[in-house]
């Protein structure tokens, strides 16, 4: 079967894009891991436990949507989180079918610990782009990712991934400031 110029084009920018994603997320993999270790809790766990934060209530949907996860791995950790005292699944009082996921304050807390806990030392992800800096002169741009994601998952979830980031910058900076007061 001869293929024209379009799709092998087309074949290799998947191929090398998903040989780079792969690479680039083994090893985001093992730096999260390593952030999260202390607190006993796992990749999916702590993205459920950022996701909730962000929405302040959350159906599994919305945890499945935003958290790039399938509702079953959603709800088993979601049940997991709730045995730990981490959030609780109240049903809708309007449609006992939808269950929410609410962070109760120990879950808030253990968030709050994991974001102040985190060690740059363990972060090759950050390690290569400071390399890229010395090169380029800026640290790399995701303009291009962010553009291509939100065109594959919508505005919404990028609307969401760009607040989940707000957000983190004000509890870093609030703590920041109450530190130096």
């Amino acid at each position: 079967m001869k293929r024209d110029r379009a799709t092998i084009e087309k074949m290799l920018y998947t191929h090398r894009i998903s040989q780079l994603s792969k690479a680039l997320w083994k090893t985001v993999e093992k730096d999260w891991q390593n952030w999260i270790k202390p607190y006993d809790l796992n990749i999916n766990e702590h993205h459920i436990l950022i996701i909730i934060r962000n929405l302040e209530k959350a159906t599994i949907s919305e945890v499945s949507q935003y958290g790039v996860m399938h509702v079953s791995t959603v709800f088993n950790f979601a049940k997991n989180l709730e045995k730990r005292g981490y959030l609780t699944m109240p049903k809708s009082e309007f449609d006992k079918r939808n269950t929410y996921l609410e962070l109760t304050q120990k879950g808030k807390d253990v968030l709050y610990e994991t974001y102040v806990g985190y060690n740059s030392i363990d972060n090759r992800i950050y390690d290569a782009a400071e390399e890229y800096n010395e090169f380029m002169l800026s640290l790399p741009h995701f303009t291009d990712i962010t553009f291509m994601v939100g065109q594959i998952y919508g505005k919404d979830f990028i609307e969401q991934l760009n607040k989940s980031h707000d957000d983190l910058l004000k509890i870093l900076l609030d703590e920041n400031d109450s530190d130096n007061a």
